[in-house]
């Protein structure tokens, strides 16, 4: 008997690649409106959650009702036979480390530490919540969104669109950067399998670029110019290689190499944005 689908935050980046994944295998998929109170009448069949927000600054209560209040809610009350929670390596910042089992420090210099903050809770009630949980945290997305304000995106589009990126980041910066496409297939693979239940995933490349490896790249592609700004964040080099043994050795996990992807999402860009103007 073939499964419900539904996915949370269905009509965003990460999880739109994840219906699309889906329906490509052909199964049905159900994205519930906002404000849908049938999700709590119906059964929701397996279940991804990705309706995560992170503008702390300007919406701090809309962080906390995209990533605990209605999760929340789901748990308590939805009718489901699975859920996978997308969570976010953005809590290794400043770590030494970044296993899945290991002690988290929370940053009081960092600006968006509520963010962080509303994604363990809304890791630790799923893993309270005695319902059949797995939590995926994705390092730092990247994939063809062409109004997407991620990092890797936006500064691809600027270099495609505008000729010029601003970087407000220190040439060292590093991060661990994952497909889109690799983050929806891990989600899928977490879905349906029986052995993963109240289990901690992180999915990711598992090495860090540098912001100057990423800039020449683009660069050298799109001959746009860089324009490197004083950075006044002391820390925001500090992000670990995410560890990804467990996605590996349980699942034979092998993402994509984001500098040989780059190349490819530049061309992506250049020829969707053609298309628009």
């Amino acid at each position: 008997m073939m499964s419900t689908y539904t996915i949370f935050g269905g009509r965003g980046f990460i999880g739109s690649e994840i219906v699309s994944q889906l329906v490509n295998l052909g199964h049905s998929v159900f994205v519930p409106p906002r404000d849908d109170e049938t999700i709590y009448s119906k059964n929701l069949g397996r279940v991804v959650y990705c309706a995560g927000y992170g503008d702390c600054e300007k919406s701090p209560f809309d962080v906390l009702e995209a990533n605990c209040i209605l999760l929340s809610k789901i748990l308590e009350k939805a009718n489901f036979e699975r859920l996978i929670y997308i969570s976010s390596t953005r809590i290794y910042m400043n770590q030494t480390d970044s296993r899945e089992d290991m002690d988290i420090t929370i940053c009081n210099d960092d600006p968006r530490r509520l963010f962080n903050l509303t994604k363990l809770v809304g890791e630790e009630l799923c893993l309270k919540s005695r319902r059949d949980i797995c939590v995926l945290r994705p390092s730092n997305v990247y994939g063809l969104a062409l109004t997407s304000p991620l990092f890797l995106p936006s500064i691809t589009r600027n270099a495609v669109k505008e000729g010029v990126v601003n970087m407000y980041i220190s040439k060292s910066y590093s991060k661990d950067y994952v497909s889109v496409i690799d983050v929806a297939n891990a989600a899928i693979k977490l879905l349906i399998s029986e052995n993963s239940e109240k289990k901690i995933y992180n999915v990711a490349s598992g090495f860090n670029v540098s912001a100057a490896e990423i800039a020449d790249l683009l660069s050298r592609k799109t001959g746009c110019k860089i324009n490197w700004h004083t950075s006044n964040n002391e820390n925001d080099d500090q992000f670990p290689i995410t560890n990804i043994d467990s996605m590996n050795k349980e699942f034979g996990f092998i993402p994509r190499n984001v500098l040989d992807d780059l190349e490819n999402l530049i061309e992506e860009f250049q020829e969707k944005l053609k298309v628009i103007d």
